[in-house]
């Protein structure tokens, strides 16, 4: 065996706020665990690449403003401080580091993370391909690396990807954003009626599916068929948002922006934001990226390994839907999503949702192992292998 390289995603560290997925009482010991593993020499890994949502800048309430990246690792200073027991500091003495954006950090940049860390290490961490630390977040979407290609999955997600239109005064935020954010105002009555103190209580409340958030996709195919029949033009950041505010019984909410407001705007006003989601030139290809919602991504995968023959493995997060799988009949192209680390306890505790990642072995003949692995507790034997898929040269 020559090396291993780790991938992990969805981490989605924040400043503990009670609508934050992860909480440090739940979700520290267990990345502490990780980062220790990463460190023992005896696990040959070589570089981990963390797969974006590193940082949650998005699952706050609409009331407060969302912190930015210096704040959030301040608030976690046992991972982001040198403490020899588990931390991204004193990761950085032995293993390469390889960061590449997801979508709730998507305005994170490479070159604020490493000033942050630079009084406390001399090494940086990486974009997800090249060695530009300064390069910037709209450009670190992928890594790549012989054979292997990675990236978060946002970019193949409708909702999700960056928006970059002249008609968003918001860019590249997507409405996924604000559909996290109207989310969260759910999630904090969700946390007040079962008497719990944060979003680590509440079971499942880490789900990306679509209908989690109160979208319903037939209905939403309803919704724009019928504008088509209509003649209108379609509007799916109306009706999406519409449902959402049904769902929670509210059509008016004002949104905190990192020190700026926008007042008063309900779903009409957002929805302007983003006129051209799906039109009926790009119907199809659209609904294909609608569905990533309910873990489609493997869908991109095989398209990615049909235009590019000399790639053997994609790896991506973002659905929180952990998989490892074979793509092609041949089985020479393996499709692994490493999961999220930032489960509910209660999906923890019952083994529904562990949190996890990737770890892709390569041997001297060529050959591969893509192997997934959860993180059970806070003691190294409480890592162990679920799932581990051989390529040959």
């Amino acid at each position: 065996m020559l090396k291993r390289t780790v991938f992990v995603s969805d981490l989605h560290i924040g400043t503990g706020a009670e609508t934050n997925w992860y909480q440090r009482s739940v979700h520290e010991p267990l990345l502490k665990n990780f980062l220790r593993y990463l460190q023992m020499g005896e696990n040959h890994v070589e570089e981990l690449v963390i797969l974006g949502d590193w940082f949650d800048l998005w699952n706050y309430h609409p009331f407060s403003s969302p912190p930015d990246v210096a704040l959030i690792m301040r608030q976690n200073p046992a991972i982001f401080t040198r403490h020899a027991d588990g931390d991204f500091v004193s990761l950085l003495d032995t293993v390469k580091v390889r960061y590449v954006n997801g979508d709730h950090d998507m305005e994170v940049e490479l070159r604020e993370v490493n000033r942050v860390l630079s009084p406390l290490t001399d090494r940086r961490i990486l974009p997800g391909h090249g060695s530009d630390p300064e390069k910037i977040a709209l450009a670190n979407t992928y890594y790549m690396q012989d054979e292997v290609w990675a990236e978060h999955g946002n970019q193949n997600d409708l909702f999700n990807k960056p928006s970059l239109s002249e008609a968003n005064p918001l860019a590249p935020l997507p409405l996924g954003y604000f559909v996290a954010r109207i989310y969260c105002h759910y999630l904090q009555k969700k946390i007040a009626s079962i008497h719990r103190s944060d979003a680590a209580s509440v079971a499942g409340c880490c789900s990306t599916s679509l209908e989690n958030y109160g979208i319903r996709l037939p209905d939403l195919v309803k919704e724009l068929l019928n504008q088509l029949k209509m003649g209108e033009k379609l509007n799916p950041a109306g009706i999406i948002l519409d449902m959402m505010m049904q769902n929670n019984r509210n059509n008016l909410l004002e949104f905190k922006l990192g020190g700026k407001s926008l007042a008063e705007v309900n779903t009409t006003g957002i929805a302007r934001f983003y006129p051209d989601l799906i039109s009926e030139e790009n119907f199809y290809d659209a609904l294909c990226e609608a569905e990533v919602s309910f873990d489609g991504l493997a869908h991109f995968a095989r398209e990615h390994f049909a235009e590019n023959p000399h790639t053997r493995v994609v790896v991506m997060g973002h659905t929180h839907c952990a998989l490892n799988m074979y793509c092609g009949s041949l089985k020479n192209h393996v499709f692994a999503n490493t999961g999220y680390f930032c489960s509910a306890q209660p999906d923890i505790d019952s083994g529904l949702h562990m949190p996890g990642f990737v770890e892709i072995e390569r041997f001297a003949d060529g050959g591969m192992r893509v192997v997934q692995k959860v993180v059970g507790g806070a003691q190294s034997e409480d890592i162990k292998e679920i799932s581990g898929l051989r390529i040959y040269p």
